[in-house]
This record gives C-alpha cells, sequence and structure tokens, in this order.
C-alpha cells in the first residue's frame, strides 16, 4: 500500500510537465522535452470541456460504455464455464461408458474356454489401457 501511495506521489508532478510529440528521422517520438522540429504540446490538444454539463455526459457515456464492456466479458466468461461443465460432463459420461466395458471385458476373461481365453485377455488389456488414458 506504501508503494503505491509512493507511485501515486512520484507520478502526480509528472503529469504536470507538457508532454511533446517529435518526428525524428520519420518516426514518431514523445518527449518531455522540446526537439529540433515541429512540436505539439499533446496537453494543449486535448479539448477542455465547456461546461459541467459537457463533462458529466463524457462521464455518463464512458460509464455506459465500460458497463456494456464487463456485461460483454461476464457473458463470455460464463460461455466458457458452460463449455468447461459440457466437456467435463462428456468426459464422465464417457469413462463411465469404458469402466461399464471394463467390467464386462473381466466378465468375459472369466467365463471364457481355454480356446477364447487369450482374445478375451487381450480384449479386457486394451479395454483397461483405453479407461488409464483417458480416465486417469
Amino acid at each position: 500500500m506504501k508503494i503505491c501511495l509512493l507511485w501515486t506521489a512520484l507520478l502526480v508532478p509528472l503529469s504536470a510537465n507538457a508532454i511533446y510529440r517529435c518526428e525524428q528521422q520519420g518516426s514518431i517520438v514523445y518527449t518531455e522535452f522540446p526537439c529540433a522540429g515541429r512540436e505539439v504540446d499533446i496537453a494543449a490538444a486535448a479539448p477542455a470541456p465547456r461546461n459541467n454539463d459537457e463533462l458529466l455526459k463524457r462521464e455518463r457515456s464512458e460509464v455506459g460504455r465500460l458497463q456494456r464492456l464487463r456485461e460483454q466479458r461476464e457473458r463470455q466468461d460464463q460461455q466458457i464455464r458452460d463449455l468447461a461443465a459440457r466437456g467435463a460432463a462428456a468426459r464422465e459420461k464417457k469413462c463411465r461408458s469404458i469402466a461399464l466395458q471394463l467390467k464386462w471385458r473381466e466378465e468375459d476373461v472369466r467365463e471364457s474356454t481355454m480356446d477364447k481365453a487369450q482374445k478375451a485377455i487381450t480384449r479386457l488389456r486394451r479395454t483397461q489401457e483405453k479407461f488409464d488414458s483417458e480416465c486417469r
């Protein structure tokens, strides 16, 4: 908190200084000091409100814009949460399905005859690997 106050205290005097826009070697440069050539005082360029009504109108417009922006972000956040919830539900459903298949494969191994046991064990192993890779 103290750092924020100190930082703010340091910035206040800087804002009182003029800022100059200069063109150097074909590019625009902003500086605190006047430069050679054409210069523009940024602080003087912004028109001051004529009266309190105009200032109030601008502030209301800005508040409305910020409110719409906040509502848009909230809608986007909600959409993201909804998508994540749907994805989690789909994953859970898929894992339940694979777990049921795993249970059936175990039953197949127990009930298989000697000649079909190897195929049943292979299917069980593959289903177990699928379950491990997708659900754990």
